[in-house]
């Protein structure tokens, strides 16, 4: 395994912020003689230049501290493979079970409402359709996504 210091992904990291740092730096003490020579908005250039500067430093290190593999879609389908995500969504689903005078109340509500039951079949049949779960799945077959349930009523 490479080191993280000198992975590409770190290498071009460090080419960047070699030519940003000093080139905020510059920019600075360009807007400090503009200062000095009388513009009053240069001492809000001046001190805003380090700061980019700072802040190019900080998205360095975590570019190179930062580690591919545990965050994002890489993450995500190691811990879906592991059967961490499965465990999770069955303890959701399992969690609060959904009373009975619940269940009844949503049916009178959608006996007295034509508009309500077709919505909420209308929310059943989307919760129930295979989806892609993120842009970058697009050229890929969908699967399905786990969606729990979910009724409207009204008061």
């Amino acid at each position: 395994m490479q080191s993280r210091w000198f992975s590409s992904r770190s290498l071009v990291a460090h080419l960047a912020v070699i030519i940003w740092v000093p080139g905020c730096a510059a920019a600075a003490w360009w807007q400090v003689t503009v200062a000095l020579a009388g513009d009053r908005l240069a001492y809000l250039y001046s001190v805003e230049w380090p700061c980019f500067a700072v802040f190019g430093v900080v998205v360095w290190w975590n570019l190179i501290h930062d580690d591919p593999d545990s965050v994002g879609a890489r993450a995500l389908g190691r811990a879906r493979r592991s059967g961490v995500a499965k465990a999770a969504v069955q303890a959701e689903r399992h969690a609060a079970p959904v009373p009975i005078d619940a269940i009844e109340r949503i049916k009178d509500a959608e006996a007295a409402d034509p508009a309500l039951a077709s919505y909420n079949d209308y929310l059943e049949e989307l919760g129930s359709r295979a989806r892609p779960t993120g842009w970058r799945r697009s050229g890929r077959a969908p699967r399905a996504a786990a969606v729990p349930e979910r009724r409207v009523t009204r008061p």
